[in-house]
């Protein structure tokens, strides 16, 4: 898929990004981003959304992350793109 797509993005987003802490955990941080002035690609902090702790080398395996744990992850993220965007009824 081409990121110029010519359906139009909504306006508000899910960033996701990693922090490690000085004793090798790692936390996953998913944020909302909202469009900055409506141009494609260009995206702002709003908030956090969630985060989540994982002890040291835990994630160096993804196949030992359990199949709820991975599905849970993509529901928080899909869900939280429906609801900032107005489209759960």
């Amino acid at each position: 898929m081409n990121s110029s797509q010519e359906a139009p993005v909504k306006d508000m987003g899910v960033i996701c990004s990693l922090a490690e802490h000085p004793d090798g955990s790692l936390r996953v941080i998913l944020d909302d981003a909202a469009r900055m002035n409506g141009e494609p690609g260009r995206w702002a902090y709003k908030n956090l959304f969630t985060f989540k702790d994982y002890p040291a080398g835990e994630l160096n395996d993804l196949a030992a992350l359990s199949q709820a744990e991975l599905a849970d992850f993509g529901f928080n993220v899909l869900l939280r793109l429906l609801a900032s965007n107005g489209l759960i009824r």
